[in-house]
């Protein structure tokens, strides 16, 4: 009975793309194209719940934004290790969520008049922090490009954080777990 239940459910989640949004107005962000169903039910459940791919979820990667053009937005990802308060903590891994879609709307008034927006990240770690130094890996991303990264602070205010740019990283210090626009000046 219960592979019966596991394949309908596989079957539906691969063969329909009806799935209520979390934020009324927000497009699903979960493609269920053929390669969502990796025989594992319940790694593709958690993809669901976090709108994400199974690729996505999979590797801790966002690349793909509401509300954003597929092709302008910079694919990011997040992998172990992170320096909490000045401490290397090489265990600590920060999730990388979607954005929700009003944060994006922010994001992109916010990037007016100061650059490109890149992309935007939603990030969150269970840890207690003051101060978290992050590293996102951030494919294509040059040493030197002129990135800055915004911390939401509240609906209204973003605030520059530190930003470092290598080759395929962005290094940002943050304050908070929350959204983040990260902005290419032009």
């Amino acid at each position: 009975m219960k592979k019966a239940i596991a394949l309908a459910l596989a079957g539906a989640m691969i063969f329909s793309t009806p799935v209520m949004a979390k934020e009324v107005g927000a497009p699903v962000a979960v493609y269920l194209e053929e390669s969502s169903y990796i025989g594992i039910t319940a790694e593709t459940v958690l993809a669901i719940d976090e709108d994400k791919t199974i690729g996505e979820h999979m590797n801790n990667a966002v690349v793909d934004i509401w509300a954003m053009d597929g092709e302008d937005v910079q694919d990011l990802a997040i992998g172990k290790g992170a320096v909490l308060d000045g401490v290397e903590s090489p265990a600590l891994t920060f999730e990388l969520l979607k954005p929700e879609l009003k944060r994006v709307y922010a994001a992109k008034t916010l990037a007016e008049g100061k650059g490109s927006l890149l992309t935007v990240a939603n990030v969150h770690t269970h840890a207690a922090y003051s101060t978290a130094k992050v590293t996102f890996y951030a494919p294509g991303v040059k040493a030197g490009q002129a990135i800055t990264v915004y911390q939401r602070v509240t609906d209204d205010n973003w605030v520059a954080v530190p930003t470092e740019v290598t080759d395929d990283h962005v290094v940002v210090e943050i304050t908070a777990n929350g959204h983040l626009a990260f902005i290419e000046a032009k």
